[in-house]
């Protein structure tokens, strides 16, 4: 994928790629598909060959989702390919990705411990406070360590790196094929909420997708894609107002690659 550049004013530079501003579900499906572009080796398939045959049929049945196999599609041109269309992520859409991850990587380790039942019942404010005594238990455990001959990780260390974005896992894998970009001189006054933004409010989409919506014309991008079934509503409102066209689905963000 070539280079893109940001202008001062956070604009994408006109004579580079045009851009596709991908929001948080978008970019979700994105991390889910991570190593899924890989072709299988001898030893993928040796392993699958010794496992349980009720996870081989469950990953199957998982792989016949239309929408995954065709994310797999867009991970496998943006990765390997030579594509007509710069995908970018904002810091908002990162940070949903990370509060995605945290929730849905401590439900996964929860249900191992006590199991699936309970866990899954748990609310997202009730999973943010069971993260917030891990942390609060690991400050405590940080301390109490110090000036301890260092063995091997604990407990509260593990679970702490499973829960939290790797940075550079991120930046080597789950995000690679797209374009981070910072927001620059990003100004919202209360004149212009009454305009164009009101129309999304109007029609109950929610505050961060608004935000996506004006991110992604402020950083001068030509499309946007979610998955989101809240954009395929006000599609045609954000066309008249920005000039950007809506992509509600892998295959039209593929046809555009």
């Amino acid at each position: 994928m070539k280079d893109a550049m940001l202008t001062k004013t956070g604009k994408l530079l006109k004579r580079f790629l045009p851009a596709v501003y991908f929001d948080s579900s978008v970019l979700i499906d994105y991390w889910m598909t991570e190593g899924m572009e890989v072709p299988e080796t001898e030893v993928d398939e040796l392993i699958k060959k010794n496992e349980l045959t009720y996870l081989r049929i469950v990953r199957e049945i998982l792989r016949s989702e239309i929408r995954i196999n065709k994310v797999v599609e867009i991970r496998k041109k943006l990765v390997f390919e030579e594509v007509k269309v710069t995908p970018v992520v904002s810091p908002l859409s990162l940070l949903e990705l990370m509060e995605w991850h945290a929730e849905a990587t401590f439900k996964q380790i929860a249900s191992e411990a006590s199991g699936t039942i309970f866990i899954q019942k748990k609310s997202k404010k009730q999973i943010g406070d069971y993260l917030k005594k891990a942390l609060e238990l690991r400050k405590t455990e940080i301390e109490e360590l110090k000036g301890k001959k260092r063995g091997g990780s604990t407990g509260l260390e593990i679970l702490m790196s499973e829960t939290r974005l790797n940075a550079g896992f991120a930046q080597a894998h789950g995000l690679q094929g797209l374009l981070q970009v910072d927001i620059a001189h990003f100004h919202l006054p209360i004149s212009k909420v009454w305009a164009e933004p009101f129309a999304y409010a109007y029609l109950q989409l929610g505050v961060c997708d608004i935000m996506h919506i004006l991110l992604a014309r402020h950083l001068g991008c030509q499309y946007i894609a979610s998955f989101d079934s809240d954009f395929a509503r006000v599609k045609d409102i954000i066309n008249e107002e920005t000039g950007m066209l809506v992509l509600n689905s892998p295959e039209e963000i593929l046809d555009i690659l």
